[in-house]
């Protein structure tokens, strides 16, 4: 199966797993540290590659595997403290457009990654078009709502960067390693950066003290059927990495926005409360437009295969 079709499948999965995340973050039930500690110990879930040819590399390896998998942890605290402080509408456009632009300029430096004019525009009109399917405008805020939007503004450019040296760090571990053997290794260090967290006391007692809340079972469904999506979409797009262009791979996370509105469409009207999308007239029109310009990058990329 070539890379292409695997990162669109990663990215459908990743939808999949964004949306049950929006449920979760709107009933306000995990803080940052408490929903990067549960995403991050999952991933010793990972060890169950380990018959399929893993192997135990250098110590260099090692460790640059397990630095990559930790600063995804801690990317994802970020990128949660992004949301907490700001609203996703503002949150997401900003780290979909971001993380492809530092991937490719520290891919650039660190990898000597260079792209074909065909991927360059691909590259450039995937961002667009991921861009441009998640940006909503708003109104003018008040000032208390202004200052937490510029904490919201720094925390996901800080996510951006962080997720951006982990997915470079990732390529360079499987440019290294085998597949099966780097993603074991940086699993294990998301792993261990999420134990990291249990030094916190506040944290440590958020994780261990969760508030029983009327339909708590569900919501754990939620959570553990969201995780299980992305954890496989998460494996496909890592597989994809050791494939190909990380900065292309990456850019092609509005792909992934585009399989959310989908989902959104269909699902909207039974979960209207939590999935309400707006999709009349201009916001519409912006939306037909953004699927549009990702379909083109994703065309000008297959056309450099």
């Amino acid at each position: 199966m070539h890379w292409l079709i695997i990162v669109l499948a990663g990215h459908l999965l990743n939808a999949l797993a964004f949306l049950m995340d929006k449920f979760l973050l709107t009933k306000k039930v995990l803080s940052p540290f408490v929903y990067a500690f549960f995403i991050g110990a999952l991933g010793i879930l990972g060890a169950v590659l380990i018959p399929f040819g893993f192997e135990m590399g250098s110590a260099n390896e090692i460790i640059n595997a397990l630095v990559g998998g930790g600063t995804f942890v801690a990317a994802l605290i970020f990128f949660f403290s992004a949301l907490k402080a700001n609203e996703a509408s503002r949150v997401v456009p900003l780290v979909g457009g971001f993380v492809p632009l530092f991937t490719f300029i520290l891919a650039y430096f660190a990898l000597g990654e260079r792209l074909a004019q065909n991927q360059i525009l691909g590259f450039a009109v995937l961002v667009i078009g991921g861009v441009l399917i998640t940006l909503d405008k708003k109104g003018p805020a008040s000032a208390k709502a202004t200052a937490g939007r510029r904490t919201g503004y720094l925390y996901a450019i800080i996510a951006s960067l962080v997720f951006a040296a982990s997915f470079v760090i990732t390529k360079q571990v499987y440019l290294e390693q085998n597949f099966i053997s780097g993603f074991v290794w940086s699993r294990l260090g998301g792993f261990i950066a999420a134990l990291a967290i249990l030094l916190i006391p506040a944290q440590r007692y958020a994780i261990f003290h969760q508030p029983k809340e009327k339909g708590s079972g569900k919501t754990t469904l939620l959570f553990f059927t969201g995780q299980i999506a992305g954890a496989l979409g998460f494996v496909l797009v890592n597989y994809a990495i050791s494939l190909a262009s990380v900065s292309l791979v990456n850019a092609m996370q509005g792909a992934q926005y585009a399989f959310l509105l989908i989902l959104v469409v269909f699902l909207g009207r039974k979960f209207p409360k939590i999935l309400s999308e707006k999709l009349s007239g201009r916001v519409l029109t912006q939306k037909i437009a953004a699927i549009i310009l990702i379909s083109a990058g994703i065309g000008f990329i297959a056309l450099n295969i």
